[in-house]
């Protein structure tokens, strides 16, 4: 007969599935044991377990690494896990109509796994704009360029706007489902609006910083808006993300990623003006 929570007292159920839990641990990754595999070793109902540990299978985890019997770093980063399902999930469905019941089924996990780490679809999406977009690939191209001029590397305008427009064309590429929430963030979450925004000027701030210093030494025109060059850039590259699947019905959907990355450089560093070549 299964055991109720109170039929042997709460320390004892509880140390019993905490010793079951390290014994199946031993022989495979705790990600892979389930809950019934746990209750069943000690002869326990799912009430029970959630008695003992209302945070499900997370709160278990944490309570063996808290004594050392677990190693602190899982096999699977369940919060990453649970971001990525709550992106995908939100940019597929829209947020107010996205469940905390979808998200959890879409990165395989129980609803008690999911609240245990997020309560809320409001912290959900605070930790997708916190940990994802765009930014997460532009950022260490930034980085390298500045790097590279620090230490001499000789890098010419177009060399260092070739290099950004790859960053934002890798990614939108590998982010589309963040562009297309953040247009949704717009209408629907203003207050998680403005954080975006204020994430994307942060982090343009430093291409931004040198188009202005190179108008400032005369190499470009100084009517133009360096946060709008960036922002040109960064819409272009955008939209195509939010129109993932229309591509191939646009004439220039045959570009490829090099081919695009050469047509947008030369149209913001050079306009559609004819150019003398050199030596002509």
């Amino acid at each position: 007969m299964s055991e109720h929570p109170g039929d042997k007292g709460k320390c004892s159920g509880r140390a019993r599935l905490i010793q079951a839990a390290q014994e199946l641990a031993e022989h495979r990754p705790f990600d892979e044991i389930t809950i019934d595999e746990i209750i069943k070793a000690v002869d326990l109902s799912r009430p029970a377990f959630y008695y003992h540990f209302a945070g499900g299978k997370e709160e278990l985890r944490a309570e063996l690494v808290h004594r050392g019997l677990l190693s602190e770093t899982p096999t699977q980063d369940v919060r990453q896990v649970l971001l990525e399902a709550a992106l995908r999930v939100f940019a597929r469905s829209g947020i107010s109509a996205a469940t905390l019941d979808d998200i959890a089924a879409e990165a395989g996990v129980t609803r008690g796994t999911l609240t245990w780490h997020f309560h809320s679809k409001d912290e959900l999406l605070s930790g997708i704009i916190k940990h994802y977009g765009p930014h997460s690939v532009l950022r260490p191209v930034v980085e390298q360029i500045e790097q590279d001029l620090q230490n001499g590397v000789p890098l010419d305008d177009e060399t260092i706007f070739r290099r950004l427009a790859g960053a934002f064309y890798d990614g939108f590429t590998a982010q589309g489902d963040y562009a297309r929430l953040a247009i949704l963030l717009v209408n629907t979450h203003p207050d998680a609006a403005r954080i975006l925004v204020e994430k994307i000027v942060k982090g343009r701030r430093t291409i931004v910083e040198y188009i202005h210093q190179r108008q400032e030494e005369g190499y470009f025109c100084k009517r133009i808006d360096p946060d709008l060059c960036v922002q040109v850039m960064a819409t272009f590259f955008a939209m195509r993300a939010v129109g993932c699947g229309l591509q191939e019905l646009l004439p220039f959907g045959h570009l490829s990623r090099e081919e695009t990355i050469d047509q947008l450089v030369s149209l913001l560093l050079y306009g559609i003006v004819k150019r003398e070549q050199p030596g002509v």
